[in-house]
């Protein structure tokens, strides 16, 4: 790993996103290291002597793509927030603009959602609780529900928007992804949410 952040990071870029891409259109066990290493313009056995193997390779695309979704967020805008819909709404906007030049990053997080080889099932698991509760901490907040007509359906509407939102992204997996669109439809929704679930007088 030390020769691998040794590059120039002009040239970790160009392999993180030869990576990204081929375990993004692939999955992991179809995705070779010799097409990461042919789309990355080097070697194999450069591959292996920066990562070790392609299992380590993967682990390290998941930590390095946990650290740029967690960096994209501002914690202090959106704990301005008094409304859950808003901070949602606000903590989409802020992905969707994070991500809007990095493609290949959308792809491969899309991809590993939907990952079921084994080898990587355990490294996946724990990752994808530690996300949970960054995300909860990020947007949910104790007096949300008392918005509700019914307070329990609080969290069961936000696991529902969690499922919409990783549905916009699989439905735009290796296609141009327009951010406005989708935006601009999740908005809607989530105004039909606000307007069946919230009590009359939390409605905007």
């Amino acid at each position: 790993m030390d020769k691998f952040l040794a590059l120039t990071e002009e040239k970790r870029l160009t392999i993180l996103n030869a990576a990204f891409q081929c375990f993004g259109k692939f999955g992991y066990e179809k995705a070779s290291i010799n097409d990461i290493a042919v789309a990355a313009h080097i070697s194999k056995a450069s591959v292996f002597q920066y990562f070790g193997s392609k299992k380590q390779l993967y682990i390290y695309l998941l930590e390095y793509c946990k650290k740029i979704i967690e960096g994209i967020f501002d914690k202090e805008s959106l704990n301005s927030q008094t409304d859950l819909f808003d901070r949602i709404l606000a903590s989409s906007r802020m992905k969707m603009e994070g991500l809007q030049n990095q493609p290949f990053i959308l792809q491969f997080i899309t991809s590993a959602w939907e990952e079921t080889s084994p080898e990587v099932a355990d490294t996946l698991a724990i990752l994808t609780e530690e996300a949970s509760g960054f995300r909860n901490d990020l947007v949910l907040r104790e007096e949300d529900a008392l918005k509700f007509k019914n307070p329990e359906d609080a969290q069961p509407v936000f696991q529902m928007l969690l499922l919409m939102a990783e549905g916009y992204a699989a439905r735009y997996r290796g296609a141009a992804f327009d951010f406005q669109a989708v935006m601009e439809d999740f908005e809607e929704n989530i105004a039909i949410l606000r307007k069946n679930f919230y009590k009359e007088e939390y409605q905007k």
